[in-house]
């Protein structure tokens, strides 16, 4: 056990070198795959409603609005069911953190096949 305690820093200095000449050095996972809009949402919203207890994300669906996209749907919590709203995986809009009434007007404009939920 001791002699692996003490052989690590050798392993880790073995792979912090430069690629030998038929390596190449691999993209950082984050560089190579495109952001899934719908795993960032919920990333997003279980980091702004995660004190308030568990989530289970029932429905979401990716639109383009005006260039931007736009991540629409649903998560249950306690029992009852909230709507959240993520603008191009920067800005995160739930319910219950909402004036009465914006959200529908918020689904109708961003969410909304031809402007109607």
């Amino acid at each position: 056990m001791r002699a692996a305690v003490l052989a690590m820093p050798m392993l880790v200095a073995c792979q912090s070198g430069a690629p030998a000449n038929n390596q190449t050095a691999a993209a950082p996972a984050n560089a190579a795959a495109p952001s899934d809009p719908l795993a960032t949402a919920e990333r997003l919203v279980r980091a702004r409603v995660s004190q308030r207890g568990e989530l289970r994300f029932v429905e979401a669906r990716v639109r383009d609005h005006q260039g931007v996209a736009v991540v629409c749907g649903a998560y249950e919590q306690s029992g009852r069911q909230q709507r959240y709203i993520v603008v191009n995986g920067e800005d995160v809009f739930v319910e219950p953190e909402m004036a009465a009434g914006e959200m529908p007007r918020a689904i109708n404009l961003f969410c909304a096949e031809g402007g109607r939920a």
